[in-house]
């Protein structure tokens, strides 16, 4: 479908002659990627190249579709084509590479994983599945090898909708309204997204980015500071090399983004692509190796974190700096090679067959890692590890799924059933799935049926609003909803509340808690402490039994570093002692402990689960018991954990004073 010439004269910037200094500023988005996957402490902010990226991606893809279509030579058909044979060959390569490692290095469970995000990738649907998982900050997401893939399932779902939305403004004369009308509306949607992982991962709250670069590109050539003469030119030039500099320095994995921060990144490379290639920071941009990075910034952005993730997986931790630089440096080589044998070739083939052949190698790769996720990561590959691993493989069975049964129930966070009906209800943060697990095998063999109502990071106080690293509250209408359901259910006898209690108790730590009805109280400790009373009254006001949890002791390490599970590994592996100090977790819960205490001191009929004497003696809490991790990270239960918990249930009244 080609357009007519009746666009010919809409006034675009000049997007037709090759910029060197664009192969330039690719330079500064992946080197910065790089630095920031490698050496994290040497520049905190170095993701925000892939904003960059973003921003040179929707500036020179629009300008070509903004550039033919006045040509009236613009066509759909060969657009797709074109980011067929751009994208999928080097995305191909490395997904298929990566799912042969993982056959050597991963366990079960991870290689299961791995399938399930090979078959994403493929589909250009990562960043979906990854919203439903971790964030881009957690821990976990160090081992995660395709965890990269989220920002191409963004640019691609972008691109599936993009040009026939820019045809038809074109076609209505309001191409520039219409692109900026956009970028403000996914730019509301970021900032006033849900949680951290929506506004980071959900294609309409980051395509904003994409859409500057497309509004640049349309803007008419006159009005651009390349035509405003050679100062303006240089300024802008310096100021937009300032403003990514200052991005990835002064941003760091706690800000709150992308929301507010992300205008840095996208603002300075908006600024350079507009000041044109005489801009004194372009120029230097264009020198000849950094051009040459540029080139080979897509296949080296694919090639190294797959690299960096495995040999953090093969050490079951961070790795010396040498590895890490032996890591980046055969990125760099892969990238080379995959630039010069298969993406350049095939980029502008004009054979019809390379399309077709791709998009059936791509849905091979998707087909493979579907099979390896149906497979359940093929365990007979590592028999000898399986008895170990499966201490860990409690991760798959549906804890970091959302809603599994909060829409038949109308409820609003995350839901976890043992699928009876429920007399039992456990309320809170993260930690309350793992009292969801104790109590199941507990009530096993019983009529109880009990339900978890939940949402990571909200510990379960009425009215309270929780803001994480500043990003806006997330839990207070969620945790509402939760506490009402429970209060207008009467079958539910008895309410568990559970949470990471001391994390929520420092000022000085990622939560702030608010309470609107106590705007005077001053610290997240008086807070809670409010909260919880008050919560508990409504509870029992119902006719509802309560028990507070305890919180469990936090082991400070990685429980997998207690046991040799890895089938590859780059260094020796020398088991370390799986306990902690019993002293350490006494002073951590002292103030969280005579908060749960005294409110249940206050209220006849409280319960106290004291889950801290489960896994402590005088001197040690332990994260193993006969060889079973009890742990799956420094915070969370394992499975075998959760239900060794349950088999050591035991409720009390607090002392009196």
């Amino acid at each position: 479908m080609a357009t007519t010439r009746r666009h010919a004269r809409l006034p675009v910037s000049d997007t037709t002659g090759y910029r060197p200094d664009i192969d330039g500023l690719r330079a500064f988005s992946i080197i910065a990627v790089l630095v920031y996957h490698a050496f994290p402490d040497w520049l905190p902010g170095g993701f925000v190249g892939v904003d960059v990226f973003f921003v040179i991606s929707g500036y020179l893809i629009s300008g070509i579709i903004l550039r033919e279509s006045a040509a009236g030579s613009f066509s759909l058909a060969h657009f797709y084509r074109r980011r067929v044979q751009r994208i999928f060959p080097a995305t191909a390569l490395v997904l298929a590479v990566t799912m042969l490692a993982g056959w050597w290095v991963l366990l079960p469970y991870e290689y299961a994983q791995l399938g399930k995000h090979t078959a994403a990738s493929a589909g250009f649907v990562p960043n979906l599945v990854y919203w439903t998982e971790a964030g881009y900050f957690d821990t976990d997401s160090k081992l995660k090898p395709l965890l990269h893939f989220w920002s191409l399932g963004v640019e691609e779902q972008f691109y599936l909708v993009w040009p026939a939305l820019l045809l038809l403004a074109l076609r209505l004369r309001q191409a520039l309204p219409l692109i900026l009308a956009l970028l403000l509306l996914s730019f509301a949607s970021g900032l006033l997204a849900a949680d951290r992982a929506s506004a980071f991962f959900l294609p309409w709250n980051r395509v904003w980015e994409l859409l500057a670069g497309a509004a640049l590109a349309a803007l008419p050539a006159s009005r651009t500071p390349a035509a405003a003469g050679r100062t303006a030119q240089h300024l802008c030039s310096l100021a937009g090399l300032a403003l990514m500099v200052t991005a990835t320095i002064v941003i760091d994995s706690a800000a709150a983004f992308p929301r507010w921060w992300a205008l840095l990144p996208v603002l300075g490379a908006a600024t350079m692509l507009a000041a044109g290639p005489a801009g004194i920071a372009n120029r230097l941009l264009a020198n000849p190796l950094l051009v040459l990075v540029g080139k080979i910034s897509f296949p080296l952005y694919l090639w190294h974190w797959p690299l960096l993730t495995f040999a953090r997986i093969m050490y079951s931790g961070e790795p010396p700096a040498t590895v890490r630089g032996a890591a980046v440096a055969l990125a760099v080589l892969l990238a080379a090679f995959t630039w010069r044998i298969l993406e350049r070739p095939l980029r502008y083939h004009r054979a019809r067959r390379v399309p077709a052949l791709l998009l059936g190698a791509m849905l091979l790769v998707a087909l493979a890692g579907l099979v390896i996720w149906r497979l359940d990561g093929v365990p007979a590959r590592t028999t000898q590890f399986n008895a170990s691993a499966q201490t860990l493989y409690w991760k798959e069975l549906g804890l970091h799924e959302r809603d599994d049964c909060s829409d038949r129930l109308s409820v609003p966070g995350r839901c976890l059933s043992d699928g009876k009906s429920p007399q039992v209800a456990v309320l809170g943060d993260s930690h309350s799935s793992n009292v969801f697990f104790a109590l199941a095998h507990y009530y096993r063999d019983t009529p109880t049926g009990v339900i978890r109502l939940g949402v990571g990071g909200c510990p379960p106080l009425y009215d309270v609003s929780v803001r994480d690293a500043g990003a806006p509250d997330t839990c207070r209408a969620a945790t509402a909803g939760n506490l009402d359901w429970v209060l207008a259910n009467p079958q539910i006898e008895t309410v568990y509340l559970s949470s990471m209690g001391p994390m929520y108790l420092s000022q000085r730590g990622r939560y702030q808690l608010q309470d609107p009805a106590a705007p005077a109280l001053d610290s997240n400790r008086k807070v809670f402490a409010r909260a919880l009373a008050a919560t508990v009254d409504r509870l029992q006001a119902a006719g509802k039994q309560v028990v507070l949890v305890l919180d469990w002791p936090g082991l400070g390490f990685d429980p997998a570093t207690c046991v040799d599970l890895r089938p590859l590994r780059l260094a020796p592996f020398t088991p370390r002692e799986c306990r902690t100090p019993a002293a350490r977790h006494q002073r951590r819960e002292a103030a969280y402990r005579r908060i749960l205490e005294t409110v249940a001191a206050q209220r006849p009929g409280v319960m106290l689960w004291d889950t801290p004497a489960v896994f402590c003696d005088a001197d040690f809490c332990t994260g193993m018991h006969d060889g079973v991790l009890l742990y799956r990270d420094p915070g969370h239960l394992s499975l075998p954990g959760s239900r060794y918990l349950g088999e050591h249930l035991q409720l009390t009244r607090p002392a009196a004073d």
